[in-house]
């Protein structure tokens, strides 16, 4: 009788992680999405970022959008490139290695012109699909999307 209640915990326990694996396996496989959409020649001039964010976080990208827009022909100190560093890249999708941190975010790392990096993503999924909520590299960008909202200008 014992060895049928361990058994049977046992087999519960074991569905539990199979569901957590296959969980952060789909957030790694949209992060994957992500950097595919990002490096996609294809999507040229569309913020990868904000088309895969939460909603909150979309609307930060909005707010921080409209306050560029407002300062037209200024650089804002603040503009930069949030999933690859730097004004280029020469990083190949297949390159990049993804794993899910003890804190649950994913993290994308990859050398860019031979210089490491890594991006650390706030992901949540449901039966929709997963959306960013935040990206850390290695400070909150949702927090600095905050700031710059709350400043209003460049």
């Amino acid at each position: 009788m014992k060895l049928k209640i361990f058994l049977t915990a046992l087999c519960i326990l074991s569905s539990g992680t199979g569901y957590a694996n296959s969980s952060q396996q789909e957030k790694i496989n949209f992060v994957k999405k992500v950097y595919e959409d990002h490096l996609n020649e294809d999507l040229m001039g569309i913020d990868v970022l904000k088309l895969h964010a939460s909603k909150e976080l979309r609307l930060l990208i909005q707010k921080r959008d409209a306050i560029a827009d407002r300062h037209e022909g200024d650089m804002c100190e603040w503009v930069r490139q949030v999933l690859i560093p730097g004004n280029d890249y020469d990083v190949r999708a297949n390159k990049i290695k993804y794993s899910v941190l003890p804190n649950g975010r994913v993290r994308a790392q990859a050398k860019n012109f031979g210089e490491s990096f890594h991006v650390d993503f706030d992901v949540k999924c449901d039966a929709q699909g997963c959306k960013i909520t935040d990206v850390y590299d290695p400070g909150s960008y949702r927090k600095e999307l905050i700031s710059i909202v709350k400043n209003g200008t460049c």
